[in-house]
């Protein structure tokens, strides 16, 4: 009677390891993907030198400092930086220095709402 009692215990011993190592396993498959999907659908749409850029903005910067940081993006041309300082300029004197107006006079230079 008390080898089968052994056995049991050694068996469901054995088993509750199986199934944390296959938790384990889970948990980094699960990881890797939620990166994968991070780099695929956040990095590719949104450029961070335009919250940059608005954030030097909000705080006052010259001109001439945001457009060189906005020129340096890839997702804007010489027209479409242009553009935007117009769009945002007037707004540079509300509560938040601008911030939100920058974000959506480049959404609105884009044509779709990329920032946020």
């Amino acid at each position: 009677m008390n080898e089968i009692l052994t056995i049991a215990g050694l068996i469901s011993i054995v088993l509750a390891v199986l199934y944390f190592v296959k938790k384990i396993y889970d948990f980094i498959d699960l990881q890797k993907v939620t990166r994968k999907d991070i780099y695929e659908n956040y990095d590719i749409y949104e450029n961070y030198d335009i919250y940059k850029a608005a954030q030097k903005f909000a705080l006052g910067t010259p001109v001439d400092e945001i457009r060189e940081i906005l020129t340096n993006s890839y997702e804007l041309d010489d027209n479409q930086v242009e553009e935007t300082m117009l769009l945002a300029l007037p707004h540079r004197h509300d509560t938040d220095g601008g911030y939100l107006a920058f974000i959506k006079a480049v959404n609105r230079v884009l044509e779709q709402e990329v920032y946020s």
